[in-house]
């Protein structure tokens, strides 16, 4: 299907309202070279009240693996939601790295603060200028999401992490895909391509749930190294 019917599919098949990220709890499979490493649980809860929310994901790697695999996480992202925008507010990780002598634990913490115009790394004192669409690895792929609900254009994103911020290229591939989950079959997707100088990634939003990530696909350009994450389940 060439780009602009996948354009002229998606506007029709958006609504007229608002549609905001709903709550969730997701497992995903975590894949490296074709073998599954471990399982990523990721869960997104609102504050109605508030419209504060929270993007929890924890990473672990299974028994057999973590001779291999020597690093757990826990990622947190807080949010504020209205009714057309969804704003990044804080990521927070805790990641844990095991080694044979001694373990390491490594604490990162990004920050907006609006009154200073910038974006914190707190615990090294680097600042970034904020951007309207600012997201980090975890949350981006929900920030899609959110957009193409929304009927939002894909331009004006930025990808944040502890060692640079960079602007991202974001477009629907022309490709149509039908994906196979281990919870449903034949799964029709919009095909998502997001890049910068140091990624390559596709998200595959599947069509009959919200545009939810099905897929998501990393390749870090430096070290060609491929990371996937396949989702295994779903629950609202």
């Amino acid at each position: 299907m060439k780009l602009v019917n996948i354009i002229i599919f998606c506007l029709l098949a958006m609504p007229s309202y608002a549609q905001p990220l709903t709550d969730f709890n997701a497992v995903f499979d975590v894949d490296v070279y074709g073998f599954t490493v471990g399982k990523a649980t990721q869960k997104f809860n609102c504050n109605n009240q508030t419209k504060t929310c929270l993007l929890t994901s924890v990473a672990k790697a299974p028994s057999w693996a973590k001779r291999f695999i020597n690093e757990s996480a826990i990622e947190k992202t807080t949010f504020h939601q209205t009714d057309t925008q969804l704003e990044w507010l804080e990521y927070h990780k805790s990641l844990t790295r095991r080694y044979d002598d001694r373990t390491e634990h490594k604490t990162i913490t990004l920050k907006k603060q609006p009154l200073k115009n910038q974006i914190t790394f707190v615990e090294q004192q680097k600042h970034w200028a904020i951007q309207d669409k600012v997201f980090d690895e975890i949350s981006i792929s929900y920030a899609i999401q959110h957009a193409i609900l929304n009927n939002q254009p894909l331009k004006g994103f930025f990808l944040q992490g502890d060692k640079q911020q960079q602007a991202l290229t974001i477009y629907v591939d022309e490709t149509d895909e039908i994906i196979d989950l281990p919870f449903e079959e034949y799964l029709n997707t919009t095909l998502i391509v997001f890049k910068n100088a140091n990624i390559d990634a596709q998200v595959w939003l599947l069509n009959d749930h919200n545009y939810f990530p099905g897929r998501i696909e990393i390749t870090n350009r430096k070290t060609d190294k491929t990371i996937t994450l396949e989702l295994k389940h779903l629950k609202r």
